[in-house]
């Protein structure tokens, strides 16, 4: 895996993979991980594309780790003495980050973005998006994070002492909760209150448009053996409680442009939380498809 280091921090890499497209293409795809999973989760899904689309010409492909995940080194603001122990990067500094990547490794294709994002990935490329205006032409959101949630208003009587899920699930997705990457929370519900606010603006060429915009939830029998799974949370808690919030969420991502190039929520089949690992050959497929729809109103 290649990495490199940032100009603004030279003693710490990103690792990081930037697939050629084709010479004539201006268009950048990046693809933006969760907390759970590293780039590599993404090679199944970008050889499906690469190998069944037909798109022309073919755009460039980019994969990264943050500071803090995978392959890349741990970011050196930990060691600010105005960082909260845990609190590595908040959600700007994350965003100047890959700003500050996309502009080092691929200069020529900064002005036209696709993201393709799962998980708190939709609350970087919303951010992006809305600090870079007219650049992110299409984005598609993979079981999005409800960042503007605090899971312990979901659950019943999270406070009493019989409910043994607020330490399981709030303190796992809760904003102010810590993450082995660092990656601060804390100020995000107030940052991105509205699912569907601000709304964000598309390419240069239809500046009164916002951008391609396709929103895709988990399968909620996947995702509920999931959370069994991982955290013991009983079948049926994620239909009763959790999905409601999450199914509200993804409508209201689909508002943030205009009707006319919203798509979704989709539902991924046999999918969990991670859709890009349970059904690579859904993403590939719903990627070309958003890819087509930029590059045919480009």
């Amino acid at each position: 895996m290649p990495t490199m280091t940032l100009p603004s921090k030279p003693d710490a890499v990103l690792a990081y993979e930037l697939l050629p497209g084709d010479a004539a293409s201006s268009l950048l795809v990046v693809f933006l991980n969760g907390l759970g999973l590293p780039q590599s989760v993404w090679q199944p899904t970008i050889e499906l594309f690469q190998q069944q689309s037909s798109v022309s010409p073919k755009p460039w492909l980019l994969t990264y780790d943050r500071y803090g995940q995978g392959s890349s080194s741990r970011d050196p603001r930990e060691s600010w003495p105005s960082k909260d122990p845990g609190y590595a990067h908040t959600l700007d500094e994350v965003t100047d980050d890959l700003h500050e990547l996309i502009q080092t490794l691929s200069r020529d294709r900064q002005s036209r973005i696709v993201f393709v994002n799962n998980s708190i990935g939709a609350q970087v490329a919303r951010r992006y998006a809305d600090r870079h205006p007219t650049i992110v032409e299409g984005i598609l959101f993979l079981d999005s994070n409800p960042g503007n949630t605090n899971y312990d208003s979901i659950w019943p009587n999270p406070k009493d002492p019989s409910f043994n899920l607020e330490q399981m699930m709030c303190t796992i997705f809760s904003g102010n909760a810590k993450n082995a990457e660092g990656f601060d929370r804390r100020d995000i519900k107030d940052m991105l209150p509205d699912p569907s606010s601000p709304k964000l603006k598309g390419s240069k060429t239809s500046a009164d448009k916002g951008p391609w915009v396709t929103v895709v939830g988990h399968e909620l029998e996947q995702f509920s053996q999931e959370e069994w799974t991982m955290l013991k949370v009983p079948i049926g808690m994620a239909a009763m409680y959790t999905q409601p919030m999450w199914h509200k969420y993804n409508e209201g991502l689909g508002r943030l442009t205009d009707p006319d190039r919203a798509k979704g929520p989709l539902i991924a089949p046999k999918s969990g939380h991670f859709i890009q690992k349970d059904n690579p050959a859904f993403v590939a497929k719903e990627l070309q498809d958003l890819i087509e729809k930029v590059e045919a109103s480009a």
